[in-house]
């Protein structure tokens, strides 16, 4: 009820307003709720530092110690404004860390336990990168990082390890299939040949005979010892330990006739010869009567021992 005068309040207006909010406010009760605002407030402060990169310059300094303008952290105010302090900052920082940690173990977890549970997929996304293919080694990273895989992820690489282990399978079994039919060779002459051109000083023997070019694998590699077989750039197969394995690409009728002129390279070199007029070893031209007549260099016959 107001006591003002000339009064134009309603009485019955503040009566139905103390109603609705259960009557006037205690002092003590107003007392806490200011206390309680002033907390609020104050946690909602904002905590102003020296900014840590222009030690409250403002000013960007290079290595050699020229100024170069604003500081761009704090951009040319020298201070940095935060709400919260650096302890609870540093706190959150650890906290979040912490979190980060436990969801690269769980990730790296599950990612596990798929990999356990699919070991074809496995066995795909686990294998060494080869050029420019990265695709296994992307879907590997992400599987590790988030533990799973989308579903569109996953079904490729369904797809793709199904169909690597369904090459390597038939690769296998061509291999085998080579390895039950591999052609006894009587490799004792090309050997021999090919060991005394080495020993003439040749440091990259080669020889053609019929339609194709035979030399020797790398010292250091993991055939160290064969002899290779192709035809143009195109590899046939190979001499080693008293056998030739085919490749792929060489046929039945093809392989025969490997056979054949390993069995007798002087031979052969000296049909080479007759047919092209060049010489089996060294592929240049015959042109003096000696060599026309024998139908390869006799320099050449020498250094292969054939002479």
């Amino acid at each position: 009820m107001c006591n003002a005068i000339n009064c134009s309040h309603d009485d019955n207006f503040d009566d139905a307003i103390n109603d609705i909010f259960g009557g006037p406010v205690p002092a003590e009760a107003r007392s806490e709720a200011l206390a309680e605002g002033e907390t609020a407030r104050a946690l909602r402060a904002n905590f102003t530092e020296t900014c840590p990169s222009c030690k409250g310059s403002g000013r960007f300094r290079s290595y050699a110690g020229r100024v170069s303008g604003p500081c761009f952290k704090c951009e040319g105010h020298g201070t940095l404004t935060f709400k919260s302090s650096p302890e609870a900052r540093a706190k959150g920082r650890v906290s979040a860390e912490a979190a980060r940690n436990r969801k690269a173990v769980s990730a790296a977890d599950q990612a596990a336990e798929w990999l356990a549970a699919n070991p074809v997929e496995a066995a795909w996304l686990s294998e060494p990168i080869k050029g420019d293919f990265t695709f296994h080694a992307d879907m590997l990273a992400a599987l590790i990082k988030y533990g799973t895989l989308t579903e569109r992820q996953e079904i490729a690489v369904r797809n793709a390890a199904a169909k690597s282990a369904a090459r390597k399978a038939q690769w296998a079994a061509e291999n085998a299939a080579r390895d039950a039919n591999k052609a006894d060779v009587e490799i004792s002459r090309i050997a021999e040949a090919f060991a005394a051109a080495k020993a003439a000083g040749l440091a990259f023997p080669k020889l053609r005979l019929d339609e194709f070019t035979f030399s020797l694998a790398s010292a250091t590699g993991r055939n160290a010892g064969a002899i290779y077989a192709k035809t143009g750039d195109l590899y046939l197969g190979k001499i080693a330990d008293g056998k030739f394995t085919r490749s792929r690409d060489c046929d039945g009728d093809t392989e025969a006739r490997i056979v054949a002129v390993c069995a007798y390279p002087s031979a052969a070199a000296t049909a080479y010869g007759q047919r092209t007029g060049q010489c089996s070893c060294c592929g240049r031209k015959l042109t003096n009567q000696e060599s026309i007549d024998r139908a390869i260099g006799p320099i050449c016959a020498e250094k292969w021992g054939w002479a």
